[in-house]
């Protein structure tokens, strides 16, 4: 068992590489800061470092680099006033004037011009009275649990984790384009299943997987790719629209799932947020997968069932 002492060490270092990012971004805040680049920085995986990022900021990758480049660019614009605001937003990273001009807008609620000809100074009145505001709400009593992390006790979390070695996998798949609730999916499924078992590829030991590899807070939720993947003999061939891979071996986080299609984000910011850095693991460069150990379509309440299986290495 993990003593306090040996958890709060990794969780550390968790915090030491994120930190390491954050660092990274500040002080190229006027490059190009990809995925690639800033999961570099920090020495994590960029399979994995957005869910990182994002369970244990709040914010998402992209978010966060925006919201600095802005909150910077208001800075300067109010304490350079004779630097034009085309210069300010190159400076800041910003790709173009007319992009900075809406994303500040959005933002601030005013224009650019408007925020350096006196709105900072209203935006921060109205800053005070929510800040106001919100201690009175902070002031009533609190659930007690983390909101990324639902309402499930660290306990309950911590049962259904275990580390194990897993065996390399062969799979068959096709690749859905339109993101996870799609009604399509279910479609997908089936013209991958129907193509196994016209081959007599669907035998009692198939394993039934699925590969989510992006995330709805990073991507467009119409855009997340997901496959759909059955085991086959390592012989089988990519075939039209099914192609095959390898699943590597090695040790994985097993996160056992049960519940609602909307309790699935909850899950994974809990692995990526709160175990792994107290684990003493970190993901390794291979996508996570899901073996289903049921078919939520014949379930009387829709519930799934899965074991998320998330690849790990030492810290």
């Amino acid at each position: 068992m993990m003593t306090a002492s040996y958890r709060e060490k990794k969780q550390r270092e968790y915090r030491s590489r994120l930190n390491k990012a954050l660092h990274y971004i500040d002080k190229h805040i006027d490059r190009e800061l990809s995925l690639e680049v800033i999961s570099r920085a920090a020495g994590f995986s960029p399979y994995h470092f957005h869910r990182i990022f994002r369970s244990i900021v709040g914010e998402t990758l992209s978010d966060y680099v925006r919201r600095i480049r802005l909150e910077k660019a208001a800075i300067v614009l109010v304490h350079n006033p004779f630097r034009s605001i085309t210069e300010v937003a190159l400076d800041c990273g910003f790709s173009s004037s007319s992009y900075f001009a809406r994303a500040f807008k959005e933002h601030f609620g005013m224009s650019a011009s408007k925020w350096r000809e006196g709105g900072s100074y209203e935006q921060r009145l109205r800053k005070i009275r929510q800040s106001d505001r919100k201690d009175v709400e902070d002031s009533e009593p609190s659930s007690g649990y983390n909101s990324r992390v639902g309402n499930k006790t660290t306990k309950e979390h911590e049962m259904r984790v275990e580390v194990r070695y897993m065996a390399e996998l062969h799979i068959a798949y096709i690749r859905h384009l339109n993101g996870y609730w799609d009604p399509g999916l279910a479609e997908t499924a089936l013209r991958l299943y129907k193509w196994a078992n016209t081959r007599d590829l669907l035998k009692p030991d198939t394993k039934y997987l699925g590969i989510s590899h992006d995330d709805p807070d990073v991507t467009p939720r119409d855009k997340c790719r997901y496959d759909v993947c059955v085991t086959v003999p390592k012989e089988i061939k990519p075939e039209g629209e099914v192609n095959t891979t390898i699943l590597p071996q090695g040790k994985y986080a097993i996160y056992h799932f049960e519940g609602q299609p909307q309790e699935i984000k909850e899950a994974y910011d809990y692995i990526y947020g709160k175990w792994l850095p107290e684990s003493g693991y970190q993901p390794a460069d291979s996508p996570c997968y899901e073996i289903f150990l049921n078919n939520p379509q014949e379930d009387p309440e829709g519930t799934y069932i899965f074991d998320m299986c998330i690849p790990v290495k030492p810290l």
